[in-house]
């Protein structure tokens, strides 16, 4: 069995969608920090028309997920004619970590405790995601769709199964995940707001958009 670890920055704005040339902008400004997976390879994922059935971990329900097919594309330039007629796609950079200004320190959970940091190579992506509709981010309904008036999400602290509440981040349209290997995680104790401040800046500068912090371990 595999967890994979995904931190959130989520627009206060759920209704918010981004212009291909501020998602372009981002992943470039991620390279100029150092924060990009080394080695990256650009992404896009489209729909396929089926989907997959899953379990949510917290309720017992089934989740039906889209599948999405990823290709890699040349370069930045390519995107806006690429996905130009689409309102449904990740676009991202895959490769490895750690990245010279990484997102935060990663870790191997056991037994609830902090165990020595990861130092060696492991996968890292960063995916910038847009949805047709408004999507739920809280644990308890992770990707079904979202409630017109829902706020404050509640996500889960894969140390310890806490809640977590954050204002203004429980729906979104467009969200941008950091993912990482099997079972690394950060240290995670009160507060989501674990991401270097230059790479929410990246993120305010680039989409024009105030950002909360989430996450999703599953």
């Amino acid at each position: 069995m595999s967890e994979h670890y995904s931190h959130l920055l989520i627009p206060e704005n759920p209704e918010f969608i981004p212009q291909l040339l501020q998602v372009a902008a981002f992943l470039r400004g991620l390279t100029a920090l150092g924060s990009a997976p080394i080695g990256a390879t650009l992404r896009v994922g489209k729909l396929l028309g089926r989907v997959l059935t899953g379990r949510n971990v917290y309720t017992g329900e089934t989740l039906t997920i889209p599948v999405r097919d990823f290709a890699p594309v040349a370069g930045m330039n390519e995107l806006s004619e690429e996905l130009k007629t689409l309102d449904d796609f990740d676009i991202g950079l895959s490769g490895q970590g750690t990245s010279e200004l990484a997102p935060f320190k990663l870790y191997l959970p056991q037994d609830h405790a902090w165990q020595s940091e990861v130092k060696e190579a492991y996968h890292y992506e960063v995916l910038c995601k847009l949805r047709r509709s408004r999507t739920s981010l809280n644990a308890e309904s992770y990707l079904s769709s979202c409630a017109p008036k829902i706020g404050e999400a509640v996500f889960r602290n894969p140390w310890n199964n806490g809640i977590i509440k954050v204002p203004n981040a429980a729906c979104a349209q467009f969200w941008i995940e950091f993912q990482f290997g099997n079972w690394l995680v950060p240290k995670i104790e009160g507060s989501l707001n674990l991401l270097p401040p230059d790479i929410v800046a990246a993120a305010v500068d680039c989409f024009g958009q105030s950002f909360a912090q989430g996450c999703h371990f599953g």
